[in-house]
C-alpha cells in the first residue's frame, strides 16, 4: 500500500501542474476588454440628423454602466422632461442623469465587444437586452437592442465619439 502511494504522487504532482499551466495560458489568451468604449458618446436622430443625447459610458464591477449626460429638448418640450413611463427607482426621473444602460460584460471572443446587457428606451420605458461594438478605429460604437425570442430580434443604432464639451 505504502508503495502504491508512492507511484501515486508523483503523477498527481505532474497532473496538478499540467492543470495550472494550462489554466495560466488559456487566462493568458483571453483578450483584454479594448477600454476606449469608455467616455462620451453621441446619440443621433436618424430622421433628422440632430443630437438626441450625450451620454457616459464607464465601468463599474467589471461592467458597463451608461448615463444620460444631455438631452436637448425638442421644440415645445418642457424642461426638465422626465422617464414617466418607467417603473421601479427610474419612474419619473429627470432623463438627464438617468442611468439608462447596466450590466454588459466584456466577450471573451471580442475584446471590442460588450454583451448580455440591459438597455432602457426612456420614451416608453420598456428595457431590452442590449449588445455593444467599439469600431477598430474607436470613433463609433454599434448598439444592439434585442429582445430574445428563438432568435434576437432588434436594431442597430451607430453612436459617435463625443467630447466633454458636448456635455455642457
Amino acid at each position: 500500500m505504502y508503495m502504491r502511494a508512492i507511484r501515486i504522487i508523483p503523477l498527481t504532482v505532474t497532473l496538478l501542474a499540467a492543470t495550472w499551466l494550462l489554466s495560466s495560458a488559456v487566462t493568458a489568451a483571453a483578450p483584454k476588454p479594448d477600454e476606449a468604449i469608455f467616455g462620451y458618446w453621441k446619440i443621433f436622430d436618424p430622421d433628422t440628423g440632430k443630437v438626441l443625447q450625450v451620454v457616459r459610458l464607464w465601468e463599474d464591477h467589471g461592467k458597463i454602466i451608461g448615463k444620460i449626460m444631455k438631452r436637448p429638448p425638442k421644440p415645445g418640450e418642457k424642461v426638465p422632461v422626465v422617464c414617466s413611463e418607467c417603473t421601479g427607482a427610474q419612474k419619473d426621473k429627470p432623463l438627464e442623469g438617468l442611468i439608462f444602460m447596466w450590466g454588459l460584460s466584456p466577450d471573451a471572443d471580442n475584446p471590442r465587444k460588450w454583451i448580455e446587457g440591459k438597455v432602457l428606451n426612456p420614451n416608453n420605458g420598456k428595457v431590452f437586452n442590449v449588445e455593444l461594438e467599439l469600431s477598430e478605429d474607436k470613433k463609433t460604437v454599434k448598439v444592439f437592442g434585442y429582445m430574445k425570442l428563438l432568435v434576437k430580434v432588434g436594431g442597430t443604432h451607430v453612436w459617435q465619439r463625443a467630447s466633454v464639451e458636448d456635455t455642457k
